[in-house]
């Protein structure tokens, strides 16, 4: 699983409540450095949790990079924003929008529906047992 987001605190957060509930985590503080992480990545991330206001390139620049990798065209996107209505690249599927704040069962809910339960740590994604 990928998470993107700028603000150090909000990033930390995710990854460790992410992690508590057995996924397996890389982070990243905007979406250059998270495509940079992709492309270290063996295979594409199970889910991308994405901020839309960051700096660098912006979540909406993110997905639409995203989208144009073959090997992760379909990955699944929830964006975790606090904008009432974040821009969205157009024909977008596979997203989900979380609004901060949030509270946690609203975010792991929101995970569980996006990703497939699977054992093993391909993609980053291992369900808590």
């Amino acid at each position: 699983m990928l998470v993107v987001e700028d603000e150090e605190a909000t990033r930390s957060m995710l990854r460790q409540l992410l992690t508590d509930h057995g996924y397996d985590v890389v982070a990243a503080e905007d979406g250059a450095a998270a495509l940079g992480a992709l492309d270290a990545m063996s295979a594409p991330p199970k889910l991308v949790v994405l901020d839309m206001r960051m700096p660098f390139i912006d979540g909406p620049t993110f997905i639409e990079c995203l989208r144009s990798r073959r090997e992760s065209a379909h990955t699944p996107v929830l964006v975790v924003s606090g904008v009432l209505r974040p821009s969205l690249p157009p024909r977008v599927q596979g997203i989900r929008i979380v609004h901060k704040p949030f509270d946690v069962a609203t975010l792991i809910e929101a995970v569980a529906e996006l990703v497939p339960t699977y054992a093993g740590s391909d993609g980053g994604f291992r369900p808590a047992s």
